[in-house]
């Protein structure tokens, strides 16, 4: 018995017509009928009934059916165990991340550090991440969102406080500390990827007043290039401020830390629980372990540590 014929009973059976069947295979109508009446003489049993010009299932055949179904379903299924098995022994990650430009901007130097593990990389929604871990699409997934799910372990690595970011010749920008309640009057660039519209509204809800959004960005660039420009205030974890002071040494911009009770942003790594340990794995989460600790280094160095938890509040 040869797969060919298995899939030729299987879609008569779904047409119940030999001769549409028959073009959908490009096939000839006679040739058809002859493999579908070798199987049923090499089975011994019927499979079909002939009605009214229609092929249809008899019971046999409806049994026979379900275990071809069963038995290509767990062919196609071993076939890709064997696939993402055969990737993972090539050394190729495949990584997801619901932080746009996360992992497009760390890459690179990964690569420069392990030139023999290939990169694939890919952004996705938190629902979309789920979903790819427990289909074996991914390897690895970098979340800004817990993911709660038994299947899948989720590791949390590392949590920021966020605070406001604004021009220097902002009224408020010497402040040091603020409330959202004296944000009354600004307006907001939102970074829709790190601290989203949702918890902006949440936050101001409490001070009874809805926020006056001017931009909404998905670039660390554009970002900066607003706050630098008195565009306006933006709510970003202390390490992107931090990040920016960093890179542009001469900028006028202006980190004041958030007295309300705001949720941190945090980073985890999630992968399926009975998933085989690679050392390409193992070299990828010690990188993004590695990159942490310099962010930290960074965020001392402009005088934030205490934020977290690393050294004593600057007075």
């Amino acid at each position: 018995m040869d797969f060919t014929v298995l899939k030729y009973f299987q879609a008569v059976a779904r047409n119940g017509n030999m001769t549409k069947t028959a073009r959908e295979l490009y096939i000839t109508q006679p040739n058809l009928s002859k493999r579908i009446a070798q199987l049923e003489e090499e089975i011994g049993v019927p499979l079909f009934e002939h009605r009214k010009g229609k092929i249809v299932l008899n019971d046999y055949g409806r049994m026979f059916l379900s275990s071809v179904d069963i038995a290509f379903a767990e062919l196609k299924a071993g076939m890709e165990n064997v696939q993402r098995t055969y990737t993972l022994n090539q050394n190729i990650l495949s990584l997801g991340s619901n932080i746009l430009h996360y992992l497009a901007i760390r890459l690179p130097r990964f690569s420069e550090a392990h030139p023999e593990i290939g990169i694939r990389q890919l952004d996705f929604t938190t629902l979309e991440l789920v979903q790819n871990l427990l289909d074996r699409n991914i390897n690895y997934a970098l979340s800004n969102e817990m993911i709660e799910d038994e299947r899948i372990d989720f590791q949390l690595i590392d949590n920021n406080p966020y605070v406001f970011v604004m021009h220097k010749n902002h009224p408020l920008a010497e402040c040091g500390k603020l409330s959202m309640g004296q944000l009354k009057e600004a307006t907001f660039i939102c970074d829709t990827f790190r601290f989203q519209l949702s918890q902006l509204y949440q936050a101001c809800r409490v001070y009874d007043f809805v926020p006056k959004v001017g931009y909404e960005v998905q670039s660390n660039e554009l970002m900066y290039n607003l706050l630098n420009d008195n565009r306006g205030v933006a709510i970003i974890p202390i390490v992107m401020a931090c990040e920016m002071l960093n890179l542009h040494p001469d900028a006028d911009i202006r980190i004041c830390t958030i007295t309300d009770d705001i949720a941190p942003a945090i980073i985890g790594i999630g992968r399926l629980k009975n998933q085989a340990d690679t050392q390409a794995g193992q070299y990828f989460i010690e990188f993004i372990k590695e990159g942490l600790v310099r962010e930290k280094e960074v965020i001392k160095k402009f005088g934030y540590g205490y934020l977290i938890g690393e050294t004593d509040e600057n007075i």
